[in-house]
């Protein structure tokens, strides 16, 4: 099985520095779980539809994390309070 590698952008770095120590260390060891299994099962990993690319969003602690995936590379885009990214999600 091969694996990816896990980028962040500089908008899920910054969310990232804004949670809590122990919202943060989870949400980085969920997101070293996507380097072997990116796509994984609901209800934590689920694709978003109506996008003209790849995006999933993986549920963690009370966040959700928005990323992309391409060949070999998970994007990581942004990591959200899950109420402000359900209410974004129904907008789109």
């Amino acid at each position: 099985m091969s694996r990816f590698a896990v980028q962040i952008t500089r908008a899920a770095a910054r969310d990232l520095d804004r949670l809590p120590e122990s919202a943060r260390e989870q949400v980085c060891q969920d997101l070293r779980t996507l380097q072997d299994e990116p796509t994984g099962s609901p209800p934590r990993v689920r694709r978003l539809k109506g996008f003209p690319f790849a995006l999933y969003r993986l549920r963690t602690t009370d966040h959700g994390v928005l990323y992309r995936l391409d060949r070999s590379t998970v994007t990581v885009m942004r990591v959200i309070d899950w109420k402000d990214l359900a209410r974004i999600l129904r907008q789109t």
